[in-house]
């Protein structure tokens, strides 16, 4: 008799993805070669712009601490810390190198700050692509998205306590040696438990540093920046991909899925995520490539919001709401 994880398909990868439903003739396998080459020098650069964003900070709260310095250090290291997850993302899909081992290092640091698990991710998330649009459907990020209608409750959101709960308990698991039950795949669920352990000896060295030094610089530049800004700035880059279409019974990426118009720092802050639609309608396609796979569907995407501003307005107001169960859609 066959085990879990040897009927389950094999979602991981970037090439011959099981693609999410669209209506009509199937022709995202026909897509050119060029849609699917892949640009390491691109990422490299979007990557060292994020870490020397960051370093900078580090360099300054270091040298002249002081109120000015560290905010502004709280500020930006966190807007970067959220930016970084979105470059986990790309090395997720194994868009930004040819090399598996490339992908989940770079994608391990990007993660680091936030804690989010390289391989975890993957794994929920290739599963978010491969189920939209049924009961299945399921992400890593574990946010609530009732009661959003309301500058309050838009902020209680944004400031996503429930991911922590859920990092306590894989923290915990891994600590004692136990594999994620969820996790099916043998592989997947020892490389998990592998990165969680990684950074509980990362925190631990941070701990013990700061307590030697008698230093607060750590909670300045990573954990503050993390907890008060990275957090609720990635909840704002997600939360426009689905929230108020009908990711669990509407099989369909192009009116399941929503688009947004953003600026080009918009574009490259999210990197690409405002052309989530395009992302969904084949996720094999390199990010730095989304945009030119958005010109060839743009006028079959149901919902193409005029800006991010516009979207989130229209959350606070009540104009767009959830569908969907509670324990559905972006919920694990």
């Amino acid at each position: 008799m066959q085990s879990q994880s040897e009927l389950e398909p094999d979602l991981d990868g970037s090439t011959n993805v099981l693609l999410a439903p669209v209506p009509g003739p199937e022709t995202r396998r026909d897509l050119g070669p060029e849609y699917f080459q892949k640009h390491p020098v691109v990422f490299v650069a979007k990557f060292a712009v994020a870490v020397l964003l960051i370093a900078a900070g580090w360099v300054w709260v270091a040298l002249q601490p002081g109120i000015l310095s560290v905010v502004v250090t709280i500020v930006t290291n966190g807007l970067m810390y959220a930016h970084l997850v979105e470059l986990q993302h790309e090395c997720l899909h194994e868009h930004a190198f040819r090399s598996r081992g490339l992908n989940r290092l770079f994608g391990f640091v990007s993660g680091l700050p936030m804690f989010s698990s390289y391989s975890h991710y993957k794994y929920d998330h290739l599963r978010h692509h491969a189920f939209l649009g049924t009961p299945q459907n399921r992400e890593f990020f574990n946010y609530q998205f009732h009661n959003l209608d309301s500058p309050i409750g838009f902020i209680l959101g944004a400031y996503n306590l429930g991911r922590y709960t859920n990092l306590v308990r894989d923290l915990g698991r891994s600590l004692i040696g136990r594999t994620n039950p969820n996790v099916t795949k043998t592989v997947a669920a020892r490389r998990i438990r592998t990165e969680y352990q990684a950074f509980l000896v990362i925190f631990a060295v941070a701990i013990a540093a700061s307590i030697a030094t008698h230093s607060l610089f750590l909670v300045w530049v990573w954990l503050l920046p993390s907890m008060l800004v990275a957090e609720p700035t990635h909840f704002l880059i997600e939360l426009p991909e689905h929230y108020g279409l009908n990711t669990q019974t509407d099989p369909n990426v192009l009116t399941n899925t929503r688009s947004v118009r953003a600026s080009k720092f918009g574009h490259w802050f999210t990197n690409g995520n405002d052309l989530h639609t395009a992302h969904h309608f084949h996720q094999g396609v390199p990010m730095v490539n989304v945009p030119k796979l958005h010109e060839v569907i743009k006028t079959r995407i149901s919902t193409f919001d005029p800006s991010f501003v516009s979207f989130y307005r229209g959350v606070v107001k009540g104009e767009i709401r959830f569908q969907g169960d509670d324990k559905t859609c972006m919920t694990r």
